[in-house]
């Protein structure tokens, strides 16, 4: 869609930038993507994607319904939203963005009433709006969008399933629901009613070196906190979002698979590692303090070098006290204001926190799955479903392996990685051999379904 302005209001070029990226995939088993997603501004003025300067929004849709029905649903959604989000101007950005998601439901009802053909179809919907240094979240379905900051990850939506409602009813985690309620039934979704309950989220602050993901249920269906946050972490957006999508594929790919990656970053400064907030520079302390504590270091220095003792212990005392003057001037950091545009605090997220500091266990799951990767080498490790054909019609070998003398070096490396404790290291490596991997078995043929013990490629 065209790059249409986002801001609802004026405001000064931000301190902050975004580079955003995003994979939407048919996954393994279904015939046709019903996901869809976009990010406004999709490019730079030169055609790049490039950082994003100002407003942006992120929008990820899981469709449902039968035929072409989900598919229309959530196309529908991605199309409306952003776009009657950027004609709301003079409208505070949460107002716009329920009215936006509002109108989206609107007609995606109208087209579900129009024919027997799409009754029923709806789709998820969940939107990120950054805007004014902050983030405002519009939600509805199961679809989500989460949060890393200082190696925490926080889900900022609610899930709106059976599973989810239970467990707040019950006042409980969502793991503790018992077994037999099916997780995939959702409570909420645009389209199937003329009317629909919309939660917004925030605003929350935006920090350097943030990292926000939005998702389809394809990828959170198979694909856990912990190991998410850690892949976020240890990778660019570009690189994150295709190890979130491959392991969901290799985790069997049971449904369509989207995913937003975000990160917030200062302007001027995106070379695509890992960034990470900046502590306060030497200029925002007093000057006379720096001055004097550094007159007493050299003074010590001087008198130690020519064995005046006395006189070292002394100017050791300036310098203590000349350090405790200075940080006790020093101005803390606190968070701008944000702006009273942007309005009072709405919902209740963060819903889920995940500690990812230790990515010890990530680390170990995919030198795991390398490893068993590795080991389809065989014809009875990995075979095709019975009867299936290629798209001339000829009927497929039954068997299917996978030559692993190319992944070995890269192996050894990330093994190497993850003994001496380089676990994001090792985490990146891993990664890129299974992107690799992943790329021979999709192109082997065009079916993208394959299968394997222990839950590879199943």
């Amino acid at each position: 869609m065209p790059n249409t302005p986002l801001s609802v209001s004026a405001m000064a070029p931000p301190a902050l930038v975004v580079h955003a990226v995003s994979r939407s995939d048919i996954g393994m088993r279904r015939s046709t993507n019903q996901d869809a997603v976009t990010i406004v501004p999709a490019a730079g003025p030169d055609g790049k994607n490039s950082p994003i300067q100002g407003d942006a929004f992120l929008m990820v849709a899981d469709g449902m319904g039968a035929h072409a029905a989900g598919e229309l649903a959530s196309k529908i959604a991605v199309d409306t939203i952003p776009l009657a989000y950027a004609k709301s101007r003079g409208e505070a950005p949460p107002a716009a963005l329920r009215q936006a998601i509002r109108l989206a439901n609107d007609k995606i009802h109208q087209k579900g009433s129009s024919s027997s053909e799409f009754h029923g179809m709806g789709t998820t919907c969940s939107c990120l709006v950054l805007t004014q240094g902050a983030a405002i979240v519009g939600h509805v379905g199961d679809s989500r969008v989460y949060r890393l900051r200082h190696r925490v990850l926080e889900q900022l939506t609610f899930d709106h399933s059976l599973v989810w409602e239970m467990a707040a009813a019950s006042k409980v985690s969502a793991d503790r629901v018992p077994a037999c309620i099916p997780k995939n039934v959702i409570t909420r979704s645009l389209g199937p009613h003329e009317t629909v309950m919309i939660d917004l989220e925030g605003p929350h602050e935006l920090c350097e070196g943030d990292v926000f993901l939005l998702c389809s249920d394809g990828l959170t269906g198979v694909v856990d906190d912990p190991m998410a946050g850690s892949l976020l972490s240890a990778m660019a957006p570009e690189a994150a979002a295709e190890a979130l999508v491959n392991l969901a594929n290799l985790r069997g790919g049971p449904d369509n698979i989207s995913v937003i990656v975000a990160r917030v970053e200062k302007a001027g400064d995106c070379c695509g590692g890992s960034c990470h907030s900046s502590a306060a520079g030497t200029d925002s302390l007093p000057p006379a303090g720096v001055a004097l504590a550094t007159a007493c270091t050299v003074a010590m220095l001087l008198s130690i070098y020519y064995s005046a003792f006395g006189m070292a212990l002394l100017f050791a005392v300036g310098l203590g006290a000349a350090l405790a003057y200075t940080l006790s001037r020093r101005p803390e950091a606190s968070p701008a204001a944000l702006p009273p545009i942007l309005g009072e605090a709405l919902g209740n997220g963060p819903y889920r926190r995940t500690e990812c500091g230790d990515h010890a266990a990530a680390a170990g799951d995919l030198r795991d799955l390398v490893r068993e990767l590795s080991s389809l080498h065989s014809d009875e490790d990995t075979v095709r479903p019975d009867g299936e054909v290629s798209s001339n019609g000829h009927a497929k070998d039954a068997s299917y392996s996978l030559d692993w003398e190319p992944f070995k070096a890269s192996q050894e490396v990330a093994d190497s990685a993850f003994e001496r404790g380089d676990y994001l290291g090792a985490i990146a490596h891993y990664a890129q051999i299974i992107a690799s991997a992943m790329t021979l078995v999709r192109g082997d043929d065009d079916t993208k379904r394959y299968a394997a013990r222990d839950g590879i490629l199943s």
